[in-house]
């Protein structure tokens, strides 16, 4: 739904007159709710709190940053997890077998490793395993050989290229990296710290922000170890 408060009132004047006539619930579900201003999101909440609308809302943003108060408090929070590499799995296996909207046609065959490269390359998101196997599979179709389609090791290497590091400039990975370098840092693990410090680098972040916050761990923890050694 991409909509403003007018799409909403009109949403809700439809939903009243639905209700006089009969005693199902109407059920608004919201895609990206994260983009909803607190003007559109104060629009729905009279409504959800009188039980005339259902919202179910979606977001990939963190909710206690991006939903008002008011709505969030009326609302049960649901977490779902990236799928795991068994799922994506089972989901590539499935779109190649599938003849309607998957590549059934094309009698294209891959070895189980393969596709855990694929799975292991999409970080969880099935959209993203999903392109990589259409791509490599439009690369064997392409070829035009009277030899067997097969997604091989260096058909998915030739899509894949890099993995894309999930991540965010302002949101909640924002925030989780940086935490992760400073813990890393403070249980005295270079190995982590540079992990997480090239993690945020490779992901775009800026150079001068890390070391703003390197040295406001400095001055904070370090400086408190060396004052109190005990601790």
């Amino acid at each position: 739904m991409l909509s403003g408060v007018k799409e909403i009132r009109k949403i809700v004047e439809e939903t009243k007159g639905k209700k006089e006539g009969e005693e199902r619930p109407t059920i608004l579900f919201v895609d990206e709710i994260h983009r909803f201003n607190k003007n559109q999101q104060d629009a729905l909440l009279p409504h959800v709190e009188s039980g005339l609308l259902t919202l179910i809302g979606a977001t990939t943003e963190n909710p206690s940053f991006e939903v008002i108060a008011p709505l969030l408090s009326r609302c049960q929070l649901l977490l779902l997890q990236p799928l795991a590499v068994e799922d994506i799995i089972k989901i590539i296996q499935r779109a190649l077998q599938d003849k309607a909207t998957g590549l059934g046609d094309y009698d294209i065959t891959m070895e189980r490793e393969v596709a855990e490269m694929i799975a292991q390359a999409a970080d969880g998101d099935c959209r993203r395993a999903l392109n990589y196997l259409e791509t490599a599979a439009i690369l064997i179709v392409k070829q035009e050989s009277d030899t067997p389609l097969v997604i091989t090791r260096e058909t998915i290497l030739e899509v894949v290229q890099g993995k894309t590091l999930r991540y965010d400039r302002a949101g909640e990975e924002h925030y989780n990296l940086i935490s992760a370098l400073h813990k890393s840092l403070r249980d005295s693990d270079p190995d982590g710290a540079c992990y997480w410090l090239g993690r945020m680098l490779i992901s775009g972040e800026d150079p001068l922000y890390i070391a703003r916050r390197l040295i406001r761990f400095a001055s904070e923890d370090v400086a408190s170890v060396i004052q109190e050694p005990w601790k």
